[in-house]
């Protein structure tokens, strides 16, 4: 008998809408009921702990040795190649405000989670070798997949207090050699969705630590052209907006949450123009952090 995939209860999930369809009329839905109760975190889409790697004290984030580095040198350049390829056949995949991204060295980039393939999106919008992502420990596997990833510049979460120490170290020698890490600061994925969510502070407060700014990225689902009657679901628009900076008059800690609320404003203005509504809900920014 097949064993039954697991499913992590430190998230909250709504089992419901992850034996549904995302594409489905019931699924948005759902969506839709859960941010009329505010309950933007919770996970909707499938997700397995099954043959997951164990993230504690001993797990090494960015390896220095040679086999590695080739590695990671081998899969970012697959990155490369695969990202605007599969972006552009499956999403004719647009991306505006890449000026925004000029002359920043280092910083914590945030987007939106809409969809399985987004950080391809992002690793696109980028453009940038040294981008990391910070993912849910469920998302490192065990074996090669789980290696593959780790060298595509993956950095899991972890209830570990050890590991999340040496989390934090990681991300910073990263940003101080110059690099970007990403974080989904709406935590959760929801399926193509088209309103804003409350952002959590976890990025902002990295942001502060690091004394670097954060740049807003923004998943956007387009109308389909009358040339484009072959596909079946909207296109997909990435717009980066211009970078939130730390505010050094303040402490660290009103500091992030100024850059959370700064980076709503701007994230909510964004979204409702493009979908051309008003909000349908109470800015009201989460101060759980993601991390």
């Amino acid at each position: 008998m097949k064993k039954e995939k697991e499913l992590d209860t430190t998230y909250k999930y709504d089992a419901h809408a992850m034996e549904l369809n995302p594409n489905s009329k019931e699924y948005k839905e759902i969506l839709s009921e859960l941010a009329k109760s505010g309950e933007y975190d919770v996970h909707t889409t499938k997700f397995s702990t099954h043959n997951r790697k164990k993230i504690d004290g001993k797990y090494v984030y960015v390896p220095r040795n040679i086999f590695f580095k080739a590695t990671r040198s081998i899969v970012k350049m697959l990155l490369k190649l695969l990202a605007p390829l599969v972006n552009g056949i499956a999403f004719n995949l647009k991306i505006k405000g890449r000026k925004n991204l000029r002359g920043i060295k280092s910083a914590i980039t945030i987007s939106n989670h809409v969809h399985f393939l987004d950080v391809l999106m992002n690793i696109q919008a980028v453009k940038r070798k040294d981008f990391y992502i910070i993912a849910a420990d469920h998302n490192m596997k065990k074996g090669v997949i789980g290696y593959i990833f780790k060298s595509a510049g993956v950095l899991p979460l972890s209830n570990s207090l050890d590991a999340s120490i040496n989390l934090n170290k990681t991300i910073s020698d990263i940003l101080k050699k110059g690099g970007l890490v990403h974080m989904y600061a709406e935590s959760a994925m929801w399926f193509r969705y088209e309103q804003s969510r409350p952002l959590k502070i976890g990025a902002f407060k990295m942001a502060v630590n690091n004394n670097v700014p954060v740049v807003p990225m923004i998943i956007l689902f387009r109308e389909k052209s009358k040339f484009e009657f072959y596909r079946r679901k909207k296109t997909v628009t990435i717009q980066i907006l211009k970078p939130i900076y730390p505010d050094m008059s303040l402490n660290k800690t009103e500091r992030a949450k100024k850059m959370m609320s700064d980076t709503q404003s701007a994230y909510d203005e964004t979204v409702n123009k493009f979908y051309g509504y008003l909000p349908t809900r109470e800015t009201n920014t989460s101060e759980n952090s993601e991390m």
